[in-house]
C-alpha cells in the first residue's frame, strides 16, 4: 500500500526509522555482550598470567635474598673476626707500649737500643763519607790523566793558533791603514765646514753690532726728551709752590681776624657768669638759714620724746614689780600644792611597791619549784640518754671489730693480688725484653753499649739472629765469651760486692 498523502509518507518514514533504531540497538546490545564476555575472559587470563609471574619473581627474589643474606652473614663473620684480630693486635701493641713506658728496665733497654741505632747510623755515615772521598779521589786521578793526554794535542793546536793569529794581525794592519785614510778625509771635510761656519758667524756678529748701534741712538733720543720734560715739570712745580704760599698767608690773616672777634665775645660771657655766681651765693645763704632753723626744731622735738620715754620706763618698772610680787605668791602656792600632791603619790607608790614585792616573792617561789622539777626531769633524761649511748657504743665497738676483720681480709686479698700482679708484670716484662732483643739487637751487634745484654738474653738473641737470613751465620756463643784476661784487685769484701753489683 503506497502512501497517498504527505502525512502518511511522514508517518511511514518515522515508523521505519523507529524500527531501524530498535534493530540497531539490539545489535549493539548483542555486540556489547559479546565484547564484555571476551573482556572478562581476557582479564581472567591476564590475572592468572600475572599471578604466575609474581609467584616466579617472588621465588627468584627469595632465592636471591637468601644468597645475599648468606653472603652478608659470611662477610659479617669475616669482618668480625678480622676486627677481633686487629683489636687483639692493637691491644698487644698498646700493652707493649705501656710496659715499655712503665718499666724502668725496659725504658733503659729502649734508650740503649736507640743509642745503638744512632751509633750504627753514625758508623754507616762515616763509611759512606770515606767511600765518597775515595770515589772523589779516583775521579780526580782520572781527570788528571785526561788532562795529561790533552796536553799533547794542545801543542798542534797552539801552532795552528799562532798561524791564525798572524793572519789576523796582517788583516788588522790593513784595516788600520784604511781607517787612517778615512779619518784624514773626514778631518779635511770638517775643516771646510768650520770655515763656512766661521764666515756665517762673522756676518751674524756684524748684523748684531749694527742693531746695537741703532738701539743706543734710540735710547739717547729718549733720554734727551725725558730731560726736557723734567725741566718743564720743575718750572711748573715751582710756580705751584709760590701760589700755595700766597694762599697760606691769606688764610693766616683770616684766622687772626676770627680770633679777635672771638675774644670780644668771651668778655661778655664772663660778665654773665659772674652775675649767675652772685645769685647762686645769695640763694645758698637763704637755704642754710632755713636748714639751721629746721635743725633746732628737730632737736627740741627729740628732747620731748626722750622725756616721755623716761616717764614711760618708770611706769613700766612699777608695774613689773607688782607683777613680780604676784608671781612669787602664785609660785609659792603652787609649790605647796605640788609638794602635798607629791607626798601623797609617794605614799601610794610605797604601798603599791609592797604589793608588787609580795606578788614577786610568790612568783619566784613558784618558779623555783618549777625549775627543780625541770632539773629532776632533765637529770632523768640525761641518765636514760647515757644508758642509750653506752648501748650504742657497745654496738659500734662490735661493728668496728667486724669492719676491722673485714678490712684485714681485704688487705690480705689485696696483698695476694699485688703479688700475683707483680709476678705477671715481671713475666710480661721478661717476654717484652726477649721480643725487643730478638727484634733489634741482632742488627745492632757491635754498636750497643757494654752491659746492655745479659747471659739470660742469649736465647732470644739467637732466635732473632736465626729469623734474619743475613745474620743466621753469626756465632752468638763465641761472641758472648769475653777474651779479656780476668783480673782480681786486692780489696775488701765490700769493694768486691760493689764491683759485682
Amino acid at each position: 500500500m503506497e502512501p497517498r498523502t504527505e502525512l502518511q509518507k511522514n508517518a511511514m518514514a518515522e515508523a521505519r526509522r523507529h524500527e531501524l533504531s530498535v534493530y540497531q540497538r539490539a545489535l549493539d546490545m548483542q555486540w556489547l555482550d559479546s565484547r564484555m564476555a571476551d573482556g572478562r575472559m581476557g582479564r581472567c587470563l591476564a590475572l592468572i598470567q600475572r599471578e604466575a609471574e609474581m609467584e616466579r619473581e617472588f621465588q627468584e627474589r627469595t632465592d636471591h635474598a637468601a644468597i645475599v643474606n648468606a653472603r652478608a652473614e659470611k662477610e659479617t663473620k669475616l669482618g668480625t673476626e678480622v676486627a677481633n684480630v686487629r683489636r687483639q693486635e692493637v691491644c698487644q701493641l698498646l700493652r707493649r707500649h705501656y710496659l715499655r713506658e712503665r718499666d724502668p728496665s725496659l725504658r733503659d733497654l729502649a734508650r740503649k737500643l736507640q743509642a745503638g741505632y744512632v751509633c750504627r747510623d753514625i758508623q754507616q755515615q762515616i763509611i759512606h763519607n770515606e767511600y765518597k772521598r775515595l770515589q772523589e779521589k779516583a775521579e780526580e786521578m782520572r781527570a788528571n790523566n785526561i788532562l795529561l793526554n790533552a796536553l799533547a794535542d794542545d801543542k798542534d793546536a797552539m801552532a795552528q793558533e799562532e798561524k791564525q793569529k798572524m793572519e789576523r794581525t796582517s788583516q788588522y794592519c790593513k784595516e788600520l791603514q784604511q781607517q787612517l785614510v778615512n779619518r784624514q778625509l773626514q778631518k779635511q771635510c770638517q775643516y771646510e765646514d768650520s770655515l763656512i761656519e766661521k764666515k756665517m758667524l762673522e756676518d751674524i756678529m756684524r748684523t748684531i753690532s749694527d742693531e746695537d748701534m741703532r738701539e743706543l741712538q734710540q735710547k739717547r733720543a729718549i733720554t734727551e726728551k725725558m730731560r726736557h720734560e723734567m725741566k718743564t715739570f720743575l718750572q711748573a712745580r715751582n710756580a705751584w709752590k709760590e701760589k700755595q704760599k700766597q694762599m697760606v698767608i691769606q688764610e693766616e690773616k683770616n684766622i687772626e681776624e676770627q680770633n679777635k672777634m672771638v675774644s670780644d665775645r668771651s668778655s661778655a660771657i664772663l660778665a654773665a657768669r659772674e652775675e649767675r655766681m652772685r645769685k647762686k651765693e645769695e640763694f645758698t645763704e637763704i637755704m642754710s638759714a632755713k636748714i639751721l632753723a629746721d635743725e633746732a626744731e628737730r632737736n627740741d622735738r627729740t628732747n620731748i620724746i626722750k622725756l616721755l620715754q623716761e616717764q614711760e620706763y618708770l611706769e613700766k618698772n612699777f608695774q613689773d614689780d607688782i607683777a613680780e610680787r604676784e608671781k612669787a605668791e602664785r609660785v609659792r602656792q603652787d609649790t605647796y600644792n605640788a609638794l602635798t600632791k607629791q607626798m601623797e603619790d609617794r605614799r601610794r607608790r610605797e604601798s603599791d611597791r609592797k604589793k608588787r614585792e609580795a606578788e614577786f616573792r610568790k612568783k619566784v617561789e613558784a618558779n623555783l619549784e618549777a625549775d627543780l622539777a625541770k632539773e629532776r626531769e632533765v637529770h632523768q633524761k640525761k641518765k636514760e640518754k647515757g644508758q642509750l649511748y653506752s648501748q650504742e657504743l657497745r654496738k659500734q665497738i662490735e661493728a668496728n671489730a667486724i669492719k676491722k676483720k673485714r678490712d684485714d681480709e681485704l688487705e690480705e686479698q689485696r696483698a695476694i693480688y699485688v703479688r700475683e700482679y707483680d709476678k705477671k708484670w715481671r713475666e710480661e716484662v721478661s717476654k717484652e725484653r726477649e721480643k725487643m732483643i730478638a727484634e733489634h739487637v741482632p742488627g745492632l751487634l757491635g754498636y750497643v753499649t757494654a752491659g746492655t745484654l745479659l747471659h739470660a738474653d742469649l736465647p732470644a738473641l739467637k732466635e732473632g739472629a736465626k729469623a734474619r737470613p743475613d745474620l743466621a751465620h753469626l756465632d752468638i756463643d763465641h761472641m758472648a765469651t769475653s777474651k779479656r784476661p780476668q783480673r782480681f784487685i786486692k780489696c775488701n769484701p765490700q769493694c768486691r760486692v760493689l764491683r759485682e753489683f
